[in-house]
């Protein structure tokens, strides 16, 4: 699901916003330094009795009241400050993965006969998109998966293996030229994949040093030290790859 952003108009709305309220302070602050050089200090010290301001004691370079002119202020901050949230907020959503935007430009392109031209140039302003499909941590191996499965398309992935489609799946489209594919499958394969992956890594070394302590040469050169390295290495990497650990996550991984 991709969507425009719209981030130069939430930009131009908020500098718009930006600029009206800096008029409206700067009118504020006139009114405040005129009543501080005109005698109208009492006027600053309480509110209550700036609201019962008379109007002969309005200066008249004024507009409005400053009460007046506060409650608009106030409505005007509200509106801005809650403008700049919700565009902090699509700033924060998951931009689209470089294979799901082209799923979608091929379709409307060649699929989406039904789209007026007109209407489909959204799509090409790639730096404004956002996608609301939740990041996945393996996402390009996913990729990997759903490619390798439009290329295998013979009857046994069609029909009932872990990664194809189900019932549900198939019934969203009948159209040949589209092809759905069960995403918690696929993830439970990858997550498979993975975790085998992981396994092989730490198993290989151990096997590795237990035919060198058997053979009786571990220990007597340097090719323990560089197979530990060598494989810590390639652990790291592999956790670097495949998922979103962070460095401190890695190297904590490592040294354990």
């Amino acid at each position: 699901m991709l969507f425009k952003r719209f981030g130069i108009v939430f930009s131009r709305l908020l500098l718009n916003k930006q600029d009206e309220i800096r008029y409206m302070e700067d009118e504020l602050q006139a009114m405040d330094r005129t009543d501080a050089t005109h005698g109208g200090v009492a006027y600053l010290r309480s509110r209550d009795e700036d609201v019962k301001r008379e109007p002969s004691d309005i200066p008249a370079s004024w507009s409005q009241t400053r009460p007046h002119l506060l409650e608009k202020l106030e409505t005007k901050i509200l509106e801005y400050s809650e403008l700049l949230l919700k565009a902090n907020q699509l700033k924060g959503l998951e931009k689209p993965s470089a294979r799901d935007y082209r799923s979608v430009l091929h379709y409307m392109e060649n699929d989406g006969g039904q789209l007026y031209e007109g209407e489909m140039s959204w799509i090409y302003d790639k730096e404004d998109l956002i996608s609301l499909r939740p990041g996945r941590e393996h996402a390009w191996l996913d990729g990997m998966l759903e490619r390798l499965l439009k290329i295998c398309r013979c009857g046994l992935v069609r029909v009932g293996t872990p990664l194809t489609r189900v019932k549900e799946t198939n019934a969203r489209t009948d159209d040949p030229a589209v092809h759905y594919y069960d995403r918690r499958r696929i993830s439970t394969c990858v997550t498979f994949l993975i975790t085998i992956l992981i396994l092989v890594l730490l198993m290989i070394p151990i096997w590795l040093l237990y035919k060198s302590s058997v053979n009786g040469t571990i220990g007597q050169t340097n090719d323990t030290i560089v197979m530990i390295l060598a494989f810590t290495l390639i652990f790291s990497a592999a956790l670097s790859a495949f998922t979103k650990a962070k460095r401190h996550e890695i190297v904590a991984a490592s040294a354990g």
